[in-house]
């Protein structure tokens, strides 16, 4: 009997199927995707594309999107990428949404940076991007939540309108060497990004509204900057705020910053506000900071500082330096403060000179001449009393 005549081609084919190793069906390069060999790397490009891969080929570290048509990075939606490194999305006008835990499971995420040729040739950083996505302009609660680093995580946000972070988008994430987000009048809700272990650095720019709470249980943050923002900052935006090196508000207008804006920060090494058009310093801004090491504040425009209680802390030291205020005999309390009124400007109306020279000019004189005359009308009352005491002993005797 013929091996072909008991088993038909259905069955040979059905045991060829079998008898293939499951790896080697899942090494086959997704429907729609490029897959190079030589750099391990999966790009998936063009109109065509409308999900993402549910699986890449075994080895394979980064995955790139570009120019898609992907609307939504769904729930744990890498799964079965453990050993995915790289994930940037590039130009996909199409997505507006990551939904809850979207990246949950990823470890290894990392990205394989080179500068100088051979210098820091070994260093690595994990990424996610996201770049030229005009239509995500919402980060939902929970979209980053879960992310189990192993090793620091780059989170970048370039050339995408984020207009609105909702409250513990990155709950539980760990280990996140950088966050970036450049955004377009965005709004900062509270706890947005609260429950947070370990961030280095926290760049955030074009910020229009933060919410008080902002920071709610986040802790081992090494750099926070704001920056070419516009924002009131109300109580208590960074409460909560703990063990972090430096948190810089830079190039950025703020028309007013409250009483107790600045409240519930512990252990911050330095607290700068630097080159920032600055409306009115309420008094105890800066006063119920623990264990504040540095609070600078350096080359901004000032519009409104009445009283020393503006910028009174428990720092170890306070620069106040190269400031332009608008100058008025309110702040003679300046020049009781060593070299402060030195050190800071008049505005324009009042051609730039320090505020001890204006102070010396406008105020100094006429408060002198305002004691002298209460003085003499003091003296003259004396008199008169006096005068009428003795008529009147005079008469009785």
């Amino acid at each position: 009997m013929h091996f072909d005549t008991f088993f038909g081609w259905p069955q040979i084919l059905l045991i060829f199927i079998l008898l293939v190793p499951f790896n080697a069906l899942r090494d086959t390069c997704p429907i729609g995707c490029r897959c190079d060999e030589d750099t391990q790397q999966v790009t998936c490009e063009g109109q065509q594309v409308v999900t993402l891969p549910d699986r890449l080929p075994s080895g394979y570290e980064t995955l790139i999107i570009r120019n898609s048509s992907v609307r939504t990075i769904e729930k744990n939606s890498f799964r079965k990428m453990e050993k995915l490194m790289h994930i940037e999305f590039e130009n996909n006008p199409s997505l507006g949404t990551i939904e809850k835990l979207a990246f949950k499971g990823l470890k290894k995420i990392r990205y394989l940076l080179k500068i100088f040729l051979k210098l820091l040739e070994s260093l690595t950083f994990r990424l996610i991007k996201f770049s030229s996505c005009p239509g995500l302009t919402e980060l939902q609660k929970n979209a980053f939540s879960g992310i189990q680093n192993q090793m620091g995580l780059k989170i970048i946000f370039e050339k995408t309108p984020i207009h609105r972070i909702d409250g513990h988008t990155f709950r539980n994430a760990q280990n996140i060497r950088e966050l970036t987000i450049s955004g377009e009048e965005l709004a900062l809700s509270r706890h947005c990004f609260a429950n947070i272990n370990q961030l280095d650095f926290l760049t955030v720019s074009g910020v229009v509204l933060i919410e008080p709470e902002i920071f709610t249980n986040s802790t081992r943050f090494h750099v926070v900057h704001f920056k070419n923002s516009q924002f009131d900052i109300p109580p208590s935006t960074f409460s909560s705020l703990s063990h972090t090196s430096h948190l810089l508000l830079e190039h950025t207008k703020i028309p007013s910053i409250a009483p107790d804006a600045f409240s519930g920060l512990t252990t911050i090494q330095v607290i700068e506000i630097h080159a920032c058009q600055l409306g009115t310093i309420s008094a105890r801004a800066f006063s119920n900071v623990e264990n504040l090491g540095e609070l600078k504040i350096l080359r901004n425009t000032i519009g409104d500082l009445d009283t020393s209680e503006s910028i009174m802390s428990k720092a170890l030291k306070t620069r106040m330096e190269e400031n332009t205020m608008e100058c008025n005999c309110g702040m003679k309390w300046m020049t009781s403060v060593e070299e402060m009124s030195d050190v800071n400007f008049c505005s324009t109306t009042a051609s730039f000179r320090s505020i001890r020279s204006f102070i010396k000019a406008k105020c100094m004189d006429p408060f002198r001449k305002r004691n002298h005359s209460p003085s003499t009308t003091s003296s003259g009352s004396f008199l008169s009393v006096l005068s009428i005491l003795t008529v009147t002993v005079v008469s009785f005797l």
